[in-house]
């Protein structure tokens, strides 16, 4: 079997995970939930605008910390996104599990010793 076919055999494995298909589940359920949807995206770009501002060098005020601590509490009482963003997590643990086990061995470069 070549690697292109193992990868397309691995590929088809993950998608028929028990996580992976909970999270499609707790996913859809999010989306049929226009509240929950918005309230979501909002969170998402928000943690993305303070990530940036983070990154750039730039320290966040308290207001800042407090607003977005506010709307993750909010969040968190959502249970179809609290539960999605759960389910986002076990996949994303699996994935990072997979990388380290296809490419943890691998020498890649040229390293000075």
């Amino acid at each position: 079997m070549s690697t292109y076919d193992l990868a397309h055999k691995l590929a088809k494995e993950i998608k028929n995970s028990d996580e992976y298909e909970e999270y499609q589940e707790k996913k859809q359920a999010v989306l049929n939930d226009e509240k929950a949807k918005d309230m979501l995206l909002d969170y998402q770009k928000q943690e993305q605008k303070l990530q940036s501002k983070q990154i750039s060098g730039k320290e966040l005020t308290e207001e800042e910390k407090e607003k977005f601590e506010n709307l993750r509490n909010l969040v968190q009482m959502n249970n179809k996104i609290s539960e999605y963003l759960e389910a986002e997590q076990r996949v994303s643990v699996m994935l990072n599990d997979l990388q380290r086990i296809l490419f943890g061995d691998l020498e890649f470069g040229i390293i000075d010793e």
